[in-house]
């Protein structure tokens, strides 16, 4: 065999791994659209039954992890005090910040330091102290020496009084009914463990107590990539998987755990950067292994928003930080990979997140790039060529307007005309730049110096 036979054969097997994954995304794509089909039906049935009588909502923790967030913390927590939900708490881990995060907190929550025993019911570090206030909606801020953000879960976990707990991340900004749209899974079913919500954009809207009051088009094409991504994320896989009870990722900025569950796994694993990622993925082994019967959701219409980079240098470290997590919660759990003990995770999600997440940013830039080089040296005809742009092109360009669709579908009095055709470009523009940006990203991040355990800190803009 000659070096041009086995260029060709290369380029056979990209061809054959980017159309698998054209088919399997647009399936996913395709069931997805149906299932939220079905959850607009649903949801729009529940507007008559809906539950009136606060007594049968179930408290909740909310836990808000923060380090060097003076800039949005107060808006973000000044919306969690407006929530439309009975009975709740705020307990903010303030995980060794340089800035004065602390401070701002302290002063405009009006918190006094008090003394207050915790249950160590998973590994955390000692605060140095704790400060509470005396309003209806209970605020308390855990002030303790930084150990990343799995500890600052854990030891929001220890210093939560409900059974059920919300992480939020110190810059997003919950919709006013996003606890009771979270709920309802935990309400219809006593054995659901986990609950992840739908987390959206932020740039250009301003929100005042948990409403979008205004909005505007995002100028930058970065933020509008981003837009398109974040649709085609949490209105495909996330609802495709949970049908199955498989969905290995709850966004770290949105998600809703029976805490008992958590202890029951050890808490959040520490000097990991994908901490979301892998709690979910224990839960899931542990309850697998044990024979427990247990279920998992997703809820599109529970609203979170979340600013996202505007600059390519920080959006590259948050990619690089989200592939390192990937990378170690499969490690870690690899024992899963194709084991049938662990039902749809190990035959279905754990091969998904393995073939078509982790390893597909090495496959796309390879693949283009070898492909490339193969029509420029002659040893691959223009019609093969064209053909294997177009399934590159045409199906994440398909996917992405599906998604947008489907958005659109399910909260049409949320959005921007506008906005929306400019989505449609961003989504055809996308394949042309904007994803080998990020795939290359993403390959940096196995290739670097030793990773370090950081916070992944990100520049904010006041809201």
């Amino acid at each position: 065999m000659n070096l041009a036979d086995i260029i060709y054969w290369i380029n056979v097997f990209f061809l054959f791994y980017m159309f698998l994954y054209s088919v399997i995304f647009f399936l996913t794509t395709l069931f997805s659209s149906i299932s939220a089909d079905d959850f607009s039906s649903r949801k729009d049935f529940t507007k008559e039954t809906f539950l009136d009588n606060n007594v049968n909502y179930i408290p909740i923790s909310i836990v808000v992890p923060a380090h060097n967030e003076a800039k949005t913390i107060i808006n973000a927590v000044e919306s969690l005090t407006k929530l439309d939900y009975p009975l709740y708490e705020i307990v903010i881990v303030n995980d060794g910040s340089k800035d004065d995060t602390l401070n701002v907190v302290l002063n405009h929550f009006h918190l006094k330091k008090v003394y207050k025993p915790s249950l160590k019911l998973v590994p955390s570090k000692a605060p140095h102290a704790i400060y509470q206030n005396d309003n209806r909606i209970r605020v308390t801020l855990v002030d303790k020496d930084q150990g990343g953000k799995s500890d600052a879960l854990n030891s929001g976990i220890n210093f939560s009084q409900f059974p059920l707990f919300l992480c939020v991340d110190a810059d997003s900004i919950l919709k006013k009914d996003a606890l009771r749209k979270i709920i309802q899974p935990f309400l219809e079913d006593d054995k659901m463990v986990a609950i992840g919500g739908n987390v959206k954009v932020s740039n250009g809207m301003k929100i005042v107590n948990g409403e979008v009051v205004s909005y505007k088009s995002p100028k930058k094409a970065i933020v509008k990539f981003q837009k398109v991504e974040y649709l085609r994320v949490f209105l495909n896989s996330r609802i495709s998987l949970d049908s199955i009870n498989g969905n290995l990722i709850i966004s770290g900025a949105f998600g809703l755990y029976q805490k008992q569950a958590v202890v029951n796994v050890g808490g959040y694993t520490n000097d990991l950067m994908g901490e979301d990622m892998e709690i979910i993925v224990k839960i899931h082994s542990y309850y697998r292994k044990n024979e427990l019967e247990y279920n998992t959701a997703y809820v599109p219409n529970a609203i979170c928003y979340t600013q996202v980079p505007e600059k390519v240098s920080v959006l590259k470290k948050q990619r690089r930080r989200w592939h390192i997590g990937l990378a170690q919660s499969l490690k870690i759990h690899q024992y899963m990979l194709l084991n049938p003990k662990y039902g749809v995770i190990g035959m279905v999600s754990f091969p998904y997140f393995y073939f078509f997440e982790f390893l597909s940013p090495f496959m796309e830039v390879f693949g283009l790039v070898t492909i490339t080089a193969s029509f420029i040296l002659r040893l691959i005809n223009t019609e093969f060529f064209i053909f294997y742009l177009l399934v590159y092109i045409g199906y994440n360009s398909l996917i992405s307007l599906i998604s947008i669709m489907t958005d659109r579908y399910l909260f049409h009095d949320e959005q921007n005309s506008k906005d929306i055709k400019s989505l449609y470009l961003y989504s055809l523009l996308e394949a042309f730049g904007y994803r080998q940006m990020i795939s290359i990203f993403r390959i940096g991040s196995m290739f670097g110096r030793k990773n370090k355990i950081t916070w992944g800190d990100m520049e904010r803009t006041e809201s």
